[in-house]
């Protein structure tokens, strides 16, 4: 497979996500977690890294980070390398802990940038685990206060305090996930894709498209698209035929031509 080189931002933030090897658990324990924010810690300093959020889940990170000295790769390989002998020592595991190269995608406006916030930040409520004010293992709590490797000013500049902060995530797993022109859809479970789906359009809406004409469920497959979403997983999610689906977005695309 060629070798896609990563985006720069203008703007020095990006959203990083790392994933396990082959979908694969990359925390066993508590002090795993701990052991991954020091290396988190370490880096920020020897990079000059800033990380305005994460949340750490059981077989991936989300990272909200800013980059301002174009250091992004030699910190991630550090983060990864380290991270990854570490556990193959306490662990047993043999090869790679992390899937390939990580996924970053570049954050350029405010907009942007506090929508990525919220999604780091609901990560857990989806699989129904508990609510985002409630995980341990995000850095939520860093902007209530509580001591962190994440720097909270920006954020809580831009929203004004920790209460608009604590409003702006309010049933934050219920916002629908991905952003415009985004590819982080590619890079989420079949689970995930569903909910953000059913966050998209609804529950009802998305389990009777396949039953619908093609002429009624046209808006409702061009907002999925339009959200990140490949014609290969509006097929798979919603049980239409993915001729159907390509015949249908193409059509789309040439009215607005």
């Amino acid at each position: 497979m060629p070798h896609v080189q990563r985006i720069k931002s203008e703007t020095g933030f990006y959203h990083v996500v790392i994933k396990g090897d082959g979908g694969q658990i990359i925390f066993e324990s508590d002090a795993d977690r701990l052991r991954f924010l020091e290396e988190l810690a370490h880096g920020t300093q020897d990079y000059d890294i800033f990380i305005h959020a994460y949340c750490l889940m059981a077989n991936h990170v989300h990272l909200l980070m800013q980059d301002p000295k174009e250091s992004l790769s030699a910190f991630m390989k550090q983060l990864e390398e380290r991270y990854a002998m570490y556990f193959r020592k306490v662990t047993g595991r043999v090869g790679h802990v992390f899937r390939g190269r990580f996924w970053s995608e570049p954050i350029d406006s405010d907009e942007r940038f506090l929508a990525t916030l919220r999604y780091i930040h609901a990560n857990p409520e989806p699989p129904g685990m508990c609510r985002a004010n409630e995980y341990r293992w995000s850095s939520y709590q860093a902007y209530m206060g509580a001591p962190s490797v994440a720097t909270t000013k920006l954020a809580l500049d831009i929203l004004g305090s920790p209460e608009a902060f604590a409003s702006f995530h309010e049933n934050a797993g219920s916002f629908a996930k991905p952003f415009q022109q985004s590819k982080l859809c590619r890079h989420l479970s079949y689970d995930e894709l569903t909910r953000i789906a059913v966050n998209l359009l609804g529950r009802e809406e998305v389990n009777a498209l396949k039953t619908m004409k093609p002429s009624q469920r046209q808006s409702q497959l061009e907002s999925l698209a339009a959200s990140g979403f490949t014609d290969t997983q509006i097929a798979r999610i919603t049980g239409i035929g993915q001729s159907s689906v390509n015949r249908a977005l193409h059509a789309s695309e040439r009215k607005t031509a």
